[in-house]
């Protein structure tokens, strides 16, 4: 079989929290709190693959993706409130291949591809730099309220107006060394459905080939591949909390609430009220 081989900052005595300076056991709680809040703000690493889906969640539209990982670094810590995107990463990994279309054929006119851009292909992972150069994009946003400490579902991801909670496009555009027509494109949304397809790779001005045909890319989204996916979003964990770290929930949350409380009632009986 003909594949596509394609790899890859208070003066002294001054009030911390307002009004009188804090007694003794004030201050401990509020260094207690520091401590939290300073605890490690570790990095993160998102993961997604086909088995995250279960067979009956991969349905093939056109073509037939067999197989498919997503791995992530991010250089940000996961924090809920923040939106993600490509000034956050560290570097992408990712592998997809399938069976393409014969009969229409593909602008590829392949009848497979593989397409490994994992540390351990020939080309190794998409450092950041990498990933902007060549059009690339990631984009989600964390809900406030989304509780961390069990990691990340997509069901704690803010949807946009058209309901969409996750885009990964790891398009190609004008690279200088090679031309590809299989890097993928995935959304996902708040419905538990979400498509997989070929994202719209070009070799633009650069005249960059590709191995397999021996000439110029430009094809479209959806002209390769499309594999339509589904999915419980509170089922579906992105990012698995890893020992030592955590967001700032339960305990921190607490003292930080029974603090704001006491700062309002000094500055109460400060002003006579």
């Amino acid at each position: 079989m003909d594949t596509e081989m394609e790899t890859r900052k208070t003066k002294r005595g001054a009030c911390l929290l307002g009004g009188a300076r804090p007694r003794r056991g004030r201050s401990a709680m509020a260094s207690a709190l520091l401590v939290l809040l300073a605890g490690p703000a570790a990095a993160f690493t998102l993961q997604l693959s086909d088995e995250h889906f279960g067979p009956a969640g991969v349905v093939p539209s056109f073509g037939g993706v067999e197989n498919f990982e997503l791995e992530i670094d991010f250089s940000a810590p996961l924090v809920a409130g923040l939106a993600y995107d490509n000034s956050s990463i560290e570097q992408v990994q990712y592998l997809v291949s399938g069976t393409l279309s014969t009969n229409p054929p593909t602008p590829s006119g392949f009848p497979a591809f593989f397409l490994d851009r994992r540390e351990t292909g020939s080309e190794g992972a998409i450092s950041q730099a990498s990933w902007i150069d060549q059009g690339s994009s990631i984009a989600f946003e964390i809900a406030g309220s989304a509780d961390l400490s069990d990691g990340l579902q997509l069901s704690e991801l803010v949807a946009d107006p058209g309901g969409l909670i996750l885009l990964v496009d790891a398009r190609e555009f004008e690279r200088l060394d090679v031309a590809r027509f299989h890097p993928p494109q995935i959304q996902l949304f708040s419905d538990g459905t979400g498509v997989l397809r070929n994202s719209n790779n070009s070799s633009g001005s650069t005249g960059t080939t590709n191995p397999g045909t021996g000439g110029p890319v430009d094809v479209d989204f959806g002209e390769e591949y499309v594999t339509d996916l589904f999915f419980d979003p509170e089922l579906v964990t992105l990012v698995v909390p890893e020992p030592g770290t955590g967001s700032m929930t339960g305990v921190g949350l607490a003292l930080a609430g029974l603090l704001g409380q006491r700062a309002r009632r000094r500055r109460d009986r400060s002003r006579g009220q």
